[in-house]
């Protein structure tokens, strides 16, 4: 994915949570399951325009890993 593409994924995730109400059986957000919403509340803005395609490739992997995993 193109690193425009990516920016703007994580940008629209956060709209899209305000409307997410849901909860997994722990009480946590089911928003924490969404790759880009799990990277874009862990990086800035700005520490995530500064990075490389790649890099962001690589945490949106990475995030989609994670959300299987403590799904």
């Amino acid at each position: 994915m193109v690193k425009e593409e990516i920016l703007k994924n994580i940008a629209d995730c956060f709209e899209k949570a305000k409307d997410n109400k849901a909860r997994n059986s722990m009480g946590n957000s089911e928003n924490w399951y969404n790759s880009y919403y799990l990277v874009g509340k862990c990086f800035t803005t700005e520490e995530l325009t500064e990075m490389s395609e790649t890099e962001l490739n690589n945490l949106i992997k990475f995030g989609d890993f994670a959300s299987d995993v403590f799904y």
